[in-house]
């Protein structure tokens, strides 16, 4: 299908934070070092992510030295206050679990709600289809679950998603228009980016 459109999808490397299981939304820290990942396509000109450290530093190691172009939109949900805390130092917090009661609609203290995030990212995401063709996006869990929610070829919940981090999901239209009309993608495959799983 000459006309056939493609979305790559790819979680950022581990940081410290993900390690410690830590809320880290709009926390700008780097990767973790002495990663090393697999050699990909040399087709891809254009790389578009999150603005934030570790996607940069993930496009620098995957895709060296094709230009990287940043949208703020496709950042992870921001947890305000509780930004780099972990779920121990949180879970006794009546607000906290209210927010891990409804997540969709309630929000960290001065932070935003999964409702909030999914308008900015789904935003961001027809920017970067109205402006590339194929694009490759490296972004965030919380993002990706939401975009495999809205368009992937099988239906699950926002939680039933795995998105490891390393990780590139492709997803295919049969054109351009049915991603800017919402439509589910037609088929996706999962591929490991990193040669060692970390998490």
């Amino acid at each position: 299908m000459a006309d056939a459109f493609t979305i790559t999808l790819i979680r950022h490397l581990p940081t410290q934070g993900n390690l410690e299981k830590k809320y880290i939304g709009w926390t700008d820290e780097p990767i973790l070092a002495g990663m090393k990942t697999k050699k990909l396509s040399p087709e891809i000109k254009q790389v578009i992510g999150s603005d934030l450290t570790r996607c940069k530093q993930t496009a620098e190691l995957l895709f060296k030295e094709i230009p990287y172009m940043t949208n703020e939109n496709l950042r992870e949900c921001s947890f305000g206050d509780w930004e780099e805390k972990t779920y121990n130092e949180l879970k006794d917090d009546k607000l906290y679990q209210a927010w891990l009661d409804n997540p969709r609609q309630a929000a960290p203290p001065n932070g935003e709600s999964l409702e909030k995030m999914e308008a900015r990212v789904l935003q961001g995401l027809y920017d970067v289809v109205s402006e590339y063709e194929n694009p490759v996006i490296i972004t965030h869990g919380g993002p990706i679950r939401f975009l495999l929610t809205k368009f992937g070829s099988v239906e699950k919940s926002f939680w039933e998603w795995k998105v490891l981090h390393g990780c590139s999901y492709k997803m295919h239209w049969n054109e351009k228009k049915d991603v800017l009309e919402g439509m589910r993608c037609t088929s996706f495959s999962v591929e490991h980016l990193m040669e060692k799983e970390h998490m």
